[in-house]
């Protein structure tokens, strides 16, 4: 068999010049979800990042973790574990907490848990405990302020705590929010004594600012959701305008305090569960998200916004992560497609890493926990082809018989058959709901698209599996994107390989 060729955007046996048309931009760089991600089986929490080491901490509802490419290989990990950034694999790291991890801090040899489990690796820890960072094995550290810890914050050489607990140490109460000093573990005398839970810490200089649900601080204090205090006692609440529900979530860039949650109101104004503070005044920053919003935070100009909202920023697309100016409010053209829930966010390194109930990023299968990293340059390739066995030329399109009777792999069947991708080339599986289209634009069948060499066709510089559509269209496994191909702009001849074809 062999191919008939539709000469549109592809010309074989020409050297055709390929320009750097980037993907949606964000942050001033050009972001895609890591398709090499194990996934999580249930609900992610909480995320922390040690940029030195490469490796993202997890914790939440989840119990396993899943390869994305065949053969699927399934790990144990209870509420908690550790992925290298590198490889999207998890290590050997499991401290096994009892129940569900809420929150996630580190420092120096030492990962903070923090949830409403008793024990961690079947050692006593209620509610709290460190493990160490290699090896997961609990340390000796054991505070018990029992369930449930929500919120972690380290700073000024202390671990800061925030959730439902109430507990008696030093000879006081701690309730709903205490700290410990980070060399020896000893509890503080920091003693803010919200009246009610917390769900979130924030420190901006020598503040430590606090989101939940309490209504007074310090004693009786009114500062309801939303209270700031020093970082010696405790005591000593700074002005904030007030919420009129319950604050969620708290980040800081550039000078300012953003807050998100259920509330509709700060000050008195009109704040649709988004706002920004500065020294404790609203100032006019309005993404108005038309939901709640469970977390926040700041990348230099801009705030990324997560929850279970949809539309934010006056975007014109739909997603539970938004991206906006940190001083208009405006959301960013970048779409990261995440259309379920989101729990949490943080930045590292120029990642943005997402969790949640999610179960796609840019309608790419990326299940509850998805990493966003600037891309290299890239190039777009986007060719068209058809396949003379399955050309129908009355409707110049494809059958897709091979996808009607199921025998469409939904992993690339390539790297079975021998061949070798350059690095990344491979990644991706179809999600079921591609799969399951049925229009001119549904699966044919999986080819390999190369680019090569403009002065020797035989050197392969980039190598990726693409997924043909009946109208000829060569795609991602998202059946909507066009190939980014990791190669600067340039001269390059175009290969298309098909299993049952000569390649061409």
């Amino acid at each position: 068999m062999k191919f008939i060729w539709k000469i549109s955007r592809l010309v074989l046996s020409l050297c055709l010049c390929l320009f750097g048309m980037m993907p949606p931009s964000c942050f001033g760089q050009e972001m895609l979800p890591e398709l090499n991600m194990w996934r999580p089986n249930s609900h992610v929490l909480c995320i922390t990042v040690d940029s030195a080491s490469n490796v993202a901490y997890i914790g939440g509802l989840f119990t396993s973790l899943t390869d994305p490419d065949p053969p699927f290989t399934t790990v144990a990990r209870n509420y908690v574990a550790a992925i290298d950034l590198t490889t999207g694999e998890p290590l050997p790291w499991d401290p096994d907490p009892d129940y569900h991890v809420y929150a996630l801090a580190h420092s120096g040899g030492s990962v903070y848990l923090g949830g409403g489990f008793f024990t961690i690796g079947g050692q006593s820890r209620a509610g709290l405990g460190a493990v160490d960072k290699v090896t997961g094995a609990p340390q000796a550290w054991n505070p018990a302020p029992g369930p449930n810890v929500r919120t972690m914050a380290i700073a000024a050489g202390k671990l800061f705590i925030g959730g439902t607990f109430s507990f008696f140490a030093a000879g006081s109460w701690r309730t709903h929010a205490a700290a410990f000093e980070l060399g020896t573990g000893a509890l503080t005398n920091w003693n803010p004594a919200p009246s009610d839970h917390v769900l979130a810490l924030q420190p901006v200089g020598n503040t430590m600012y606090m989101g939940g649900y309490f209504s007074t601080v310090a004693g009786g204090v009114p500062s309801p959701f939303l209270a700031g205090v020093d970082m010696g006692s405790g005591t000593s609440p700074s002005y904030v305008e007030a919420p009129n529900a319950p604050v969620w979530a708290l980040a800081t860039t550039g000078g300012r305090l953003y807050l998100g949650g259920e509330f509709t109101e700060v000050g008195g104004q009109p704040r649709s569960h988004a706002a920004a503070l500065v020294s404790g005044s609203l100032t006019g920053w309005q993404p108005e998200p038309d939901g709640i919003v469970n977390t926040l935070v700041g990348i230099g100009a801009q705030v990324a916004i997560g929850g279970d909202f949809l539309t934010a920023g006056g975007q014109s697309y739909f997603s539970r992560l938004v991206v906006v100016n940190a001083l208009t409010g405006a959301a960013t053209t970048w779409n990261p497609g995440v259309y379920y829930g989101v729990s949490v966010l943080t930045a590292s390194g120029g990642r943005v890493l997402a969790g949640g109930v999610f179960s796609t990023a840019m309608q790419f299968e990326t299940r509850n926990f998805v990493s966003f990293t600037p891309a290299p340059p890239l190039v777009r390739v986007q060719p068209k082809v058809f396949l003379q066995g399955c050309y129908v030329s009355a409707q110049q399109n494809m059958q897709d018989s091979l996808r009607r009777a199921s025998l469409v792999p939904p992993t690339e069947p390539y790297t079975a058959l021998g061949y070798s991708f350059t690095a990344g080339g491979a990644y991706g599986t179809i999600p079921a709901p591609v799969m399951a289209n049925t229009t001119n634009a549904a699966v044919v069948d999986w080819v390999v698209v190369e680019l090569r060499d403009a002065v020797d066709p035989t050197v392969i510089m980039a190598s990726k599996r693409g997924v043909l559509l009946r109208n000829g269209s060569v795609m991602d496994v998202n059946r909507v994107s066009p190939l980014w191909m990791p190669v600067q702009p340039g001269n390059y001849h175009v290969a298309i390989r098909h299993r049952n074809h000569l390649a061409r």
